[in-house]
Parts: C-alpha cells; sequence; structure tokens
C-alpha cells in the first residue's frame, strides 16, 4: 500500500512538472522552453500555500537591423558570426512580443494588474503586474504595492505574473550593445495540498545517492569548511581578491558553519549526464516518498557553462532567519567548463558558502585554507 501511495505521489509531482494553471502561460512556457530560451522552472513546497512553481526569463533587445554587424574592436563579422548574431537577436525580438501578447491576453481575465508605459525619444519602459486570481476564500487578491518599482505584494498571490523592460542606453554606441533589457517573473501555486510540514532528512538522502557513485573510474575529491561565529564571512568576501573569496553565502541565526562537500568531476558529457540525470531521479523519488519534507528542484537537470546552476535544496521548513538551534541541508550543483562536468553535493549546518577557488581547497578553518598538493584530480 505504501508503494502505490508513494507511485500516486510521484505521479501528482510530475504532473506538477509539467503543468500550469492557466494554460496561457502554460503555452508561454512551452515557446520558451522549445527556443532554449529558458533551461528549467522550479519547485518549492517551502510555504503554507502550497507548491509554488517558478521561472524567470531574461533578455536584451539589439539594433538589428540590416546595416553590417562588428564587434567591440571595430571587425566586421564573417558571414558565419553574423548570421549566427542576427539569429540570436531575432530569437529576443520574437520573444519580447509573444511575451507581450501574452501578457496582453491575460490582463482580460486577471483578478488585479497594474500596467505602466513610457516611450519618448527612443526611450522605453513597460512594466506590467498581473495577478491572475485571488485566494480561493478571498475574493480580493493582496493589495499590490509599487508596481511601477517592483512586484511587491504578487508574491502572495497563487498566480503572478511581472514583466519588465527599459532601455538601456548607457552611452555604448557600438552596434553589439544591447539597447534594452528584459525580465519576466512567473510564481504559481499548482497544487494547494502539497506543502512543507517538516524539515528535509538530508541523511536520508545523502545515503540513498551513495550507491550511484560507487564507480571508482569517477574522479572526486572532498572539501570540508568549518567557522565558528568569530569568522565574518561577509567582510572577508568583500575585502579579498574575487578567486579568495565565495561564490555562494548564507548565513544562519547562528553564524557558524560546517560544509562537507563532494565535487564530482566527468570529461564524458555523455557519461556526466547520465549520472546527473539518475541523481535528480534519486531525489525525484525520495521526494515523492516524502512530500511533507522541504525541498526546492530543478523541473530539468542540465549543466551550465561556468557557473554553478543549484538542482535541488532539502532544507528546514522553518525560515532560516527564526532558527536558534542547530539545522541541516543539502544542495546538488552542476557545472562545466573547460576542463569537465561537475556535480557537487553539498551537506552542512547552519551557515551555508562555496569558496570561489573549490577546484583547488581541500579544507578550510575560520578562513584558514587548506589546498591539495596536485591538480591532477581536475585537469
Amino acid at each position: 500500500m505504501k508503494r502505490i501511495i508513494s507511485l500516486a505521489i510521484l505521479a501528482l509531482l510530475q504532473l506538477a512538472c509539467t503543468a500550469q494553471d492557466n494554460p496561457k502561460l502554460e503555452s508561454l512556457y512551452a515557446y520558451l522552453k522549445a527556443k532554449g530560451l529558458v533551461k528549467y522552472y522550479t519547485l518549492s513546497n517551502k510555504n503554507q500555500e502550497g507548491l509554488r512553481k517558478r521561472y524567470e526569463f531574461n533578455f536584451g533587445l539589439h539594433d538589428d537591423g540590416p546595416a553590417p554587424i562588428k564587434d567591440f574592436m571595430g571587425r566586421l563579422l564573417d558571414a558565419k558570426e553574423d548570421s549566427a548574431v542576427r539569429a540570436e537577436w531575432r530569437s529576443y525580438r520574437e520573444a519580447f512580443h509573444v511575451i507581450r501578447r501574452t501578457l496582453s491576453e491575460l490582463t482580460e481575465d486577471a483578478a488585479e494588474s497594474y500596467s505602466y508605459e513610457y516611450h519618448l525619444n527612443g526611450h522605453d519602459t513597460i512594466i506590467t503586474t498581473i495577478a491572475l486570481k485571488p485566494y480561493e476564500n478571498s475574493p480580493i487578491p493582496k493589495k499590490f504595492e509599487y508596481p511601477e518599482n517592483d512586484s511587491y505584494g504578487t508574491g502572495k498571490t497563487p498566480e503572478m505574473v511581472f514583466f519588465r523592460y527599459t532601455d538601456s542606453d548607457r552611452g555604448l554606441k557600438w552596434r553589439m550593445a544591447r539597447i534594452g533589457v528584459g525580465e519576466l517573473r512567473v510564481n504559481t501555486i499548482v497544487d494547494t495540498t502539497l506543502y512543507a510540514t517538516k524539515d528535509f532528512n538530508v541523511d536520508a538522502l545523502h545515503r540513498a545517492l551513495q550507491p550511484l557513485f560507487k564507480d571508482k573510474t569517477i574522479k572526486r575529491h572532498e572539501i570540508h569548511c568549518v567557522h565558528d561565529s568569530t569568522f565574518d564571512v561577509y567582510t572577508i568576501d568583500e575585502t579579498t581578491p574575487f578567486i579568495e573569496g565565495f561564490l555562494r553565502v548564507e548565513q544562519s541565526v547562528r553564524r557558524q558553519g560546517d560544509n562537507r562537500l563532494t565535487v564530482y568531476k566527468f570529461t564524458s558529457e555523455e557519461k556526466a549526464k547520465v549520472k546527473l540525470h539518475q541523481v535528480m531521479e534519486c531525489v525525484r523519488r525520495y521526494i515523492a516518498d516524502h512530500p511533507r519534507e522541504a525541498y526546492t528542484i530543478y523541473s530539468d537537470e542540465y549543466f551550465p557553462p561556468l557557473n554553478t546552476a543549484r538542482m535541488f535544496r532539502g532544507e528546514s521548513c522553518r525560515n532560516r532567519y527564526e532558527i536558534d538551534e542547530p539545522r541541516k541541508s543539502m544542495t546538488i550543483d552542476a557545472l562545466m567548463d573547460e576542463h569537465g562536468f561537475y556535480i557537487l553535493i553539498n551537506v552542512w549546518d547552519d551557515d551555508e558558502y562555496l569558496p570561489a577557488n573549490w577546484k583547488h581547497l581541500k579544507e578550510m578553518v575560520n578562513g584558514k585554507k587548506t589546498y591539495f598538493k596536485s591538480d591532477d584530480w581536475w585537469e
């Protein structure tokens, strides 16, 4: 019986991963995904409202007229480069129009919406904030505040859309400079019953993942970072060169931390993708068996270039600023660079941070770092 219930929950989770309450939003995401303009959305149950689905799309528009295109050094692009650049610019321009059209259609049926536009001598500002429906027990959605600046208040509605476009005239007159930048944010509740009531059992999932890495041919190394309340991670980050700082910092009320990070490296793209998919399938199965534990997960796994992408996070169901007691969390990140593909699994207590030089680092205790004697593992 327990297995039947778990399979039913997994099916529900998979359905939530592919569905939007509003068909126009569903169609918009499908369009952006098919064009390769968005890679994923996130699902998170860490609130009392239900399972929230979010995605963002940030883009720039360019002067895509017929005139020849030169790079910032003044070099004329060859035919192949010119074609590729124009295709990218065209995809963003088309997406801009699809978004505008979709927002116009959504506004017609919205519970509440605000729209602001300014156009003068080539300077453009467009801001749209939409609450598609109120809560079931309230005919009026939470009142928006300062819609001309941001989408304050919309995060408390069951279905929210926020869009902003502004011109980007910074005195850059060369052809490849952006003439405008835009951002789209969509935030909806896809299931009101799936919300977290328990802290995530980090140890249980960590044990479930271990069999996936028994292959001794997988290169790996472990990093141990620990600090007490006397270590000011933010001051260190602001006063040291980037490579000596941190890519990610999250402090708790306790102002101390113990991070145990394992890095797995692959030189084969095919093997890396298979392993990452196995990892995320294991996570999804665990979530299906424990839907009340607090988590955030990406809908699709992939290896982004250079910057880490957080595929998964399991944590406390309580606000981290309110927990004056030990808390344990876990994250799974992925990235790629010229040396290979990486899966990073971090298990930590209280504060979390990811040092910028994680490829070389072996240990850090209150800021004092110890490095590997050889970098053969990742080259």
